[in-house]
């Protein structure tokens, strides 16, 4: 068993957790019921959301409900015995991870005022939203077995959160041109670079927020420590902006026909 730092000296918990990084599996039959629950999931709510004409606060508060029971459930699954008596939060529980901090752009969205902050917030979650919860479903970091609540909680929220995110495309309210792909970028790098700290901080409990210690899973192809960690981070920021500027690719050209078209428009009609 290879020990990560910190979590030998956690005990009892950091082996727990060690034995479910262990667990995880990619494309089992388990994992293929939850991709295929996940997409049953995000496509009634779509239907519905858009048979419905749902405004943004509903669409808002309904997940905003899916991000509370989610939140919740994992932090009751995720207590500690404290050595100075009672119970603590795991510290590898904290929503650091960059789908997990979704719960406070959602709670924005849903309740906070219009203006060019709520677009902001809006534009970068459509993108890291529908990116990250497909990765979280593809990659089932929580594993797949049906008797533990863990992985419900991580399948349940990320199916919630990658319709959100395709709400926020599909209703128009999220602007991806190309000052929301530089925007979304330089985001993104902030909060990987300010992850750095935090997992330093935190280091002695083994926290792997937005896996910028070790891949998330043990074998990946891509993403693997085979060559050291430097090597390693600039893969995954290498990735981040590369999964990034080809989701914003199609925005981008549709802009650009849009601007393109508009002046023969305009040319026809004086004719």
């Amino acid at each position: 068993m290879q020990w990560f730092p910190g979590e030998q000296r956690r005990g009892g918990s950091g082996e727990a957790q060690l034995q479910k990084e262990e667990e995880r599996a990619v494309f089992t039959g388990e994992h293929f019921i939850w991709i295929a629950l996940c997409g049953a999931f995000v496509a009634v709510m779509t239907l519905i959301s858009r048979k419905g004409s749902w405004t943004l606060r509903r669409a808002g508060c309904v997940m905003t409900g899916i991000c509370i029971v989610s939140e919740v459930s994992k932090i009751m699954s995720s207590m500690e015995a404290s050595p100075y008596g009672g119970m603590t939060l795991a510290p590898w529980a904290l929503p650091f991870h960059l789908c997990s901090m979704m719960i406070f752009a959602v709670a924005y969205i849903t309740f906070g005022r219009e203006g060019r902050g709520k677009q902001v917030v809006i534009d970068f979650m459509a993108v890291m939203g529908t990116l990250g919860s497909f990765c979280a479903i593809m990659i089932p970091t929580n594993g797949t077995d049906f008797t533990q609540i863990d992985a419900y909680q991580c399948f349940v929220y990320h199916a919630g959160l990658l319709w959100f995110s395709l709400y926020l495309l599909l209703s128009g309210r999220a602007r991806l041109g190309g000052r929301a792909l530089l925007r979304n970028l330089g985001i993104l790098t902030g909060l990987a670079f300010g992850m750095l700290y935090v997992n330093g901080a935190l280091s002695a409990y083994g926290t792997n927020f937005m896996y910028l210690v070790r891949p998330p899973m043990e074998g990946l192809p891509y993403l693997n420590l085979e060559q050291g960690w430097y090597v390693y981070f600039l893969r995954l920021m290498a990735l981040g902006a590369a999964l990034v500027t080809l989701f914003h690719l199609p925005f981008l050209l549709h802009t650009r026909k849009k601007r393109t078209e508009t002046p023969q428009k305009e040319t026809t009609a004086a004719l």
